[in-house]
């Protein structure tokens, strides 16, 4: 039985791996921004998980969860970076655009059909969010995503690595995404795609510098899921993004400093 944090955990792929893993007899921490909000999604989908408030842009809500963790467990043997935001999240539009969406797909399927294929307009009035380009987007916003998707994890694996220490096989888990691969870079959502290639390395920078302490670090790309940030017409439900996540965290022999999709070590 492991102990094994997962950031960003009351809803989408974080609370289909938190439902997972408590399924395979792990001890799980649900590290949810609103810890009402958290618990919410625990008595609906995964009663025995343990909920505690995580901010990851914020280094005293980090501390807190430390101390809960140190003082009832004395380690920690797998993080799991999950807490993201993508390009949309800004001025409280995503909820709006989501909603937005749910109607569409659920009440005017054969009305989306068509209002597909006029991408442009849904973009022009908000259905579906805008893709900004490296040469347009606000800097400002690039900040905010880096400051949850890239600090966030940095903040995490820093306080972390002491309990991780104390784990027989310590991991570290970041969920990444393709759009972040180097390959794959072309100046769409560049503040996703930047924040998450930024991610990928930060995984290699600290898979090199912890192999001597034990703990294995590496990244995982979900793929587009349906959730708040992907949207209804992804083609994968939550517990398939979740699934290569769940894999790392109950493996015991793992490489370090990989990126992984379905299973499968891909390329940066």
């Amino acid at each position: 039985m492991r102990i094994i944090l997962v950031t960003g955990g009351n809803r989408g792929i974080g609370l289909e791996i938190c439902r997972q893993l408590e399924s395979l007899g792990h001890t799980v921490i649900m590290g949810s921004r609103h810890l009402e909000k958290g618990q919410e999604a625990a008595e609906a989908f995964c009663k025995n998980v343990v909920v505690q408030q995580l901010d990851v842009t914020d280094e005293l809500s980090i501390m807190r969860l430390y101390a809960f963790i140190h003082e009832n467990y004395g380690r920690l043997d797998v993080l799991i970076n999950n807490a993201g935001i993508g390009e949309s999240i800004q001025s409280g539009a995503q909820t709006t655009t989501v909603r937005i969406r749910e109607i569409l797909v659920r009440k005017c399927s054969g009305i989306w059909k068509i209002a597909r294929t006029t991408v442009p307009f849904m973009r022009r009035t908000g259905i579906i969010a805008r893709n900004d380009k490296a040469e347009t987007v606000s800097i400002d916003k690039v900040k905010l995503l880096y400051d949850t998707n890239l600090f966030g994890s940095w903040r995490m694996i820093q306080a972390f690595i002491p309990l991780l220490e104390k784990s027989e096989k310590g991991q570290i888990i970041n969920i990444s995404s393709g759009s972040g691969s180097l390959n794959a870079l072309s100046g769409s959502y560049p503040a996703y795609s930047m924040s998450k290639a930024s991610l990928n390395a930060l995984t290699l920078m600290f898979s090199n510098e912890l192999k001597g302490k034990g703990i294995s670090v590496n990244a995982m790309c979900p793929g587009w899921v349906k959730t708040d940030m992907g949207g209804p017409l992804a083609p994968l439900q939550a517990w398939q993004g979740a699934d290569t996540a769940v894999w790392l965290a109950d493996s015991e022999d793992l490489p370090t400093g990989k990126f992984f999709k379905n299973r499968e070590e891909i390329g940066w």
